[in-house]
């Protein structure tokens, strides 16, 4: 259900189909947003109203085939899990997007030595 007081955006997510991102993708679509998603096409189904643009994110080939052409108000990363491929993506998309947003609860401070609490034996 759209508000009509609210503009509509058009929102990139990388992954989008599992867990935060699928959540914040049925949000958008259900605020009535253009919702575009970029993801290898294996971790779930495009939901119902999103366009599905099949790459990898670390094929920067595929980055700039998605950008060709193309411009969203904001990009919400949420399955970025090096921060070498997420900073690829948002060069690649330097110019398509007005804002990026990366979303993570590890890689967040790149340089933050955090141990891991699982022991491996």
């Amino acid at each position: 259900m759209h508000d009509e007081n609210l503009a509509v955006m058009k929102i990139l997510f990388i992954g989008g189909t599992v867990f935060l991102g699928r959540a914040l993708v049925d949000e958008a679509l259900r605020r009535g947003h253009e919702v575009t998603l970029f993801n290898r096409g294996r971790a779930g189904p495009t939901p119902s109203g999103a366009e599905a643009v099949q790459g990898d994110r670390g094929d920067e080939a595929a980055l700039r085939a998605l950008a060709e052409g193309r411009t969203w108000d904001c990009v919400i990363d949420t399955c970025g899990f090096e921060p070498r491929v997420v900073q690829r993506s948002v060069r690649a998309l330097t110019g398509h997007v007005d804002v990026y947003a990366f979303v993570s609860s590890f890689h967040a401070y790149s340089d933050r030595k955090i141990s891991s609490p699982v022991r491996r034996s």
